[in-house]
């Protein structure tokens, strides 16, 4: 019997016209499961995304199942809760542009200060990474008490993923979208297994994530990468839960499959073909 993450759900944020957000969550369901239904609607994103589903894991719906919600960070009706928001911020986590603005925003204004999230990510990057984090790694901030108290959404972590040092082009960085989702998904499954406690079930486990698609904007990679990258990850890292034998005794030869998949995924960026 194969293990399976210890999340539940993966929620995208897609950034929009007239500052409209769509969810798509990602629901993680055992192959003995009855068969789930896709529902992908509306926007370039989401086709591509259902495209990179149906094409490069025609399967995903026996571990996957994917649904859309169209709305903004701050007016998301109070019943669609997430237990971790993911920062796409820059390696020094200074959350304040883009994403990383609407976070410091719907989480510490007005009843705190605007850089309370920032300073609390830092003291964390500080003793972790000695102040630098290196783009492709994540890193799990407990929210402080403060702002646990104070926040609609139940939250009480924040991921800090950065994908450049500085806010500049990152798809230099051919493979950076799919490190950085197997970053994230080997972290929140490490941190699920360490909260092995029951009492720990509601309060300290990570059973929702709230995220954006990662460098698509300033990062300038192509919406088809950033795709296929996110299914492959979550295809592959699947793959490594059911086969542990098999991934736990790499060889060169049994590698290539994987490789060859990722590398067909480097065409295609908005600053660079």
């Amino acid at each position: 019997m194969p293990t399976y993450p210890q999340y539940s759900e993966i929620r995208l944020l897609f950034k929009e016209k007239k500052n409209k957000k769509n969810f798509v969550i990602i629901n993680h369901a055992s192959k003995h499961a009855a068969k789930n239904t896709t529902s992908l609607h509306g926007g370039k994103r989401h086709q591509t995304l259902e495209q990179a589903l149906h094409t490069t894991w025609p399967i995903h719906a026996q571990s996957f199942r994917t649904n859309t919600i169209n709305e903004n960070l701050r007016s998301l009706p109070k019943e669609h809760q997430f237990d971790l928001i993911v920062s796409i911020a820059n390696s020094n986590w200074i959350l304040g542009g883009g994403f990383d603005d609407a976070i410091s925003r719907t989480f510490c204004l007005p009843k705190h200060d605007y850089r309370s999230l920032t300073d609390a990510a830092q003291r964390k990057m500080y003793d972790q990474w000695r102040g630098f984090s290196p783009p492709g790694t994540y890193t799990i901030v407990t929210l402080p008490p403060e702002l646990q108290a104070t926040n609609q959404r139940v939250c009480k972590y924040l991921a800090l993923c950065p994908t450049m040092r500085s806010p500049s082009a990152a798809n230099w960085n051919r493979d950076v979208v799919y490190e950085s989702i197997w970053s994230l998904l080997c972290e929140v499954d490490r941190w699920n297994s360490n909260n092995t406690d029951d009492r720990l079930t509601r309060d300290g486990k990570i059973n929702r994530i709230l995220m954006t698609p990662l460098a698509t904007g300033t990062g300038g990679v192509s919406t088809e990468r950033w795709a296929k990258q996110l299914v492959l990850a979550l295809k592959h890292f699947s793959d490594a839960l059911e086969n542990p034998q098999r991934w736990r005794n790499l060889e060169w030869a049994g590698l290539y499959h994987e490789v060859t998949e990722v590398e067909r995924t480097w065409v295609g960026s908005w600053l660079f073909p």
